[in-house]
């Protein structure tokens, strides 16, 4: 399995494109996508920015944050806090000049490692309020991100004679800190679901079909490429202990704050139990704020 950390981190697809493109020059139509692209690298709050298209000349970048521009095909910058920046990358090809923008979520780093089959680098993970609770047969959890993921490790009681395929899990996604938007469920508006059982790999996500509204249950099938990262799953005296990612583009969990739902349901579909905040309700708040 791919290292969480891996050397790409995502970039948020900036909606209408066309509206961040500057440059009009020679033939090159304001409609038409720039030919260019670029690969980030992360470590921490320093990040790296390679052009991706060898054709690129006189490259030089915006980092978003009222900083110097740079030139190169190849340079890195250091961001003094988290947020979205939109990066302009310029270049010439063919002799005409190019503007490519995206936009960047900068984040604290995580030392969370999904294959490295073992859950000691939790351990790190020492935010008092990234530590959550459970209740009925859910024991509890933990929770943390960086940029291109949210990580979850929850650990519950097996029911007896059942196997690691034997469960379901759920977890439902406020991805915009909205109530009145999404399928109102456990005092949150949900986006996005997922479902299934992370260790026979059968999981369903779906996304709240806005054209039904709220009645009934409104989600949908959706196919995002990467729905979820499954790290280690196993059972020890009774006890599963699994851990997962949830890729934040593929869910666009963008915020400051992120808020979600989750429980765990054998496989007829009988609740074992959920995950549940300080005061014992069932919305998990997420305070994405961390330096």
């Amino acid at each position: 399995m791919k290292a969480i950390k891996s050397v790409y981190i995502f970039l948020f697809p900036v909606i209408l494109l066309s509206l961040f493109s500057c440059s009009n020059e020679g033939e090159y139509e304001l409609q038409d996508p720039p030919p260019l692209d670029f690969k980030v690298y992360i470590d921490g709050m320093s990040i790296s920015f390679v052009n991706d298209v060898p054709a690129a000349t006189n490259v030089s970048w915006d980092f978003g944050d009222g900083s110097t521009i740079a030139s190169g095909d190849s340079v890195v910058h250091e961001y003094s806090s988290i947020g979205n920046y939109l990066i302009t990358m310029l270049a010439a090809v063919d002799g005409v000049s190019y503007e490519y923008h995206r936009v960047l979520r900068v984040d604290k780093a995580s030392l969370i490692q999904l294959d490295d089959d073992s859950f000691e680098d939790w351990e790190s993970v020492t935010y008092s309020d990234f530590i959550v609770a459970g209740k009925d047969d859910v024991l509890g959890a933990i929770v943390d991100y960086d940029a291109n993921n949210v990580y979850i490790y929850v650990e519950f009681n097996a029911v007896e004679g059942a196997g690691l395929d034997s469960h379901i899990f759920g977890i439902y996604m406020d991805t915009d800190n909205s109530l009145a938007s999404g399928f109102s469920l456990k005092g949150i508006g949900v986006d996005y679901g997922l479902e299934g059982n992370l260790h026979n790999g059968d999981i369903w996500p779906s996304m709240v079909d806005l054209v039904n509204g709220d009645s009934g249950w409104p989600f949908v099938g959706y196919e995002p490429s990467n729905p979820v990262i499954v790290g280690t799953i196993m059972e020890e005296d009774g006890v599963v202990k699994m851990e997962f990612g949830l890729p934040r583009e593929s869910y666009a969990i963008t915020g400051d704050s992120f808020q979600f739902f989750m429980s765990i349901m054998n496989s007829d579909w009988s609740d074992i139990g959920s995950l549940v905040n300080e005061d014992y309700g069932d919305n998990i708040v997420v305070k994405m704020d961390k330096q």
